[in-house]
């Protein structure tokens, strides 16, 4: 919790000293320049306060406020920047912040694709997903997967034909954008490392992304698991909602 005070903290005390200056500038012209530049500043105050209390909400109890759907640029332009500095300083986890941002993100699409019907859902995968020794290359077509069992691969691709979804396994962000650009989803089901969830969600704004932190019981990048379990319901979810409306 004193992470996201100290953040929030950090961000008063800068806006601030650049309101103070912009003031004397300001009141030099005339002091309703003043009173606008004043009120500009507290209406930031109070933004960034609000944002710094739903990151440590989520960090806290894993729970998100889905009604928020303006957030997600903020959350990732300006507040998660601030909040991940202040975490190294403090010894925080960057994982764990980064799992508050995701689900801070996952929270605020699933409110956006309620009002949308998602034609095309793409499901993305890293390719550590893939047993490591496993001497088929899916990278350039999953379909290559023989359904041995021995990684997550196997029940996500029948989910896959079950929904009759897109999915594809990436090795990087350039292959991932390729295949988001090829296949132009209305929304990406995403498997990922905390790092490449985040970069993904960036890269790809404002595309919805949910994303699904792989489990790593072997080490980073090395045959990783996903709660397949999980991904199922997702999609469940996003076409349930779509037969409510």
């Amino acid at each position: 919790m004193a992470l996201f005070f100290l953040s929030g903290s950090i961000l008063f005390g800068t806006g601030l000293i650049v309101w103070y200056f912009m003031h004397i500038g300001a009141s030099v012209i005339s002091s309703a320049v003043a009173g606008v530049i004043t009120g500009l500043f507290i209406l930031f105050a109070v933004s960034m306060t609000f944002f710094s209390m739903i990151f440590a909400y989520t960090a806290l109890t894993g729970n998100s406020f889905g009604q928020v759907k303006g957030f997600r640029r903020v959350a990732q332009r300006l507040t998660l920047p601030v909040v991940l500095r202040t975490g190294k300083v403090l010894g925080v986890e960057k994982d764990r912040i980064v799992r508050a941002f995701i689900n801070i993100n996952n929270e605020i699409v699933r409110s956006l694709m309620k009002s949308k019907s998602p034609e095309n859902i793409l499901i993305l995968l890293p390719h550590c997903l893939q047993l490591d020794d496993c001497a088929l290359k899916l990278t350039s077509d999953i379909g290559k997967c023989v359904g041995c069992g021995k990684c997550d691969i196997k029940d996500l691709v029948e989910i896959a034909e079950k929904y009759n979804l897109s999915i594809n396994v990436a090795t990087g962000g350039t292959i991932a954008r390729r295949i988001v650009k090829e296949t132009r989803p209305d929304v990406i089901l995403a498997v990922a490392c905390e790092r490449d969830l985040l970069s993904g969600i960036q890269d790809t704004y404002p595309l919805p992304v949910i994303g699904f932190c792989n489990r790593r019981p072997n080490g980073e990048c090395r045959s990783t698991r996903v709660n397949v379990e999980m991904i199922e319901d997702e999609i469940k979810s996003l076409y349930k909602d779509q037969e409510a409306i």
